[in-house]
């Protein structure tokens, strides 16, 4: 089998304060700041990355949180989304809730079915979430899977990006 060079686009969405700009600074950068900056509208962040001898460039969107923008980001940010990151916060039950809406937007922004990954992040924190009531969630996401995270220790960051990244490229040579 040959090595190809993939280029996908993965959004990350969730309500604010999740740590969506945290997650994406540790994977990108190996960073981690306690200050919190609001998400204006968009960042986008590049990164490279071989998977299994493949090069692979990624495109990462981060989404701002707020609810009232949902509907307005839609088509601007899902459009040529291959993946997504639907991220909880641990700490925090009540931002899960929002997750079933942000996957609805991606897919319809999109036009097409997302390859999405749950991530219960803040792990580093005391949990106000069971193991088990992620694997719920991430069954009513319709995920390809969850992992719980802390953007701020790194704990499943990459391992994250890189089950992803394998997904995409499974479904990329379909």
């Amino acid at each position: 089998m040959s090595m190809a060079t993939y280029t996908f686009k993965i959004c990350i969405v969730g309500d604010p304060l999740v740590g969506k700009s945290s997650i994406i600074k540790r994977y990108v950068f190996n960073t981690f700041s306690e200050k919190y900056e609001m998400t204006i509208g968009t960042n986008i962040y590049k990164k490279n990355m071989t998977y299994r001898g493949n090069t692979v460039h990624l495109t990462l969107w981060d989404v701002m949180g707020n609810a009232g923008f949902r509907n307005i980001l839609k088509t601007a940010y899902f459009y040529g989304a291959d993946g997504l990151f639907v991220v909880g916060d641990i700490t925090r039950p009540d931002t899960f809730e929002s997750l079933p809406d942000w996957v609805s937007l991606a897919i319809e922004g999109s036009e097409k079915e997302l390859p999405r990954i749950l991530l219960a992040n803040k792990s580093d924190l005391e949990w106000k979430l069971k193991e088990d009531d992620i694997a719920t969630w991430a069954a009513e996401l319709f995920a390809n899977s969850y992992l719980i995270t802390s953007a701020k220790t790194g704990d499943n960051i990459y391992t994250a990006f890189r089950n992803l990244v394998k997904i995409l490229i499974r479904q990329a040579r379909r």
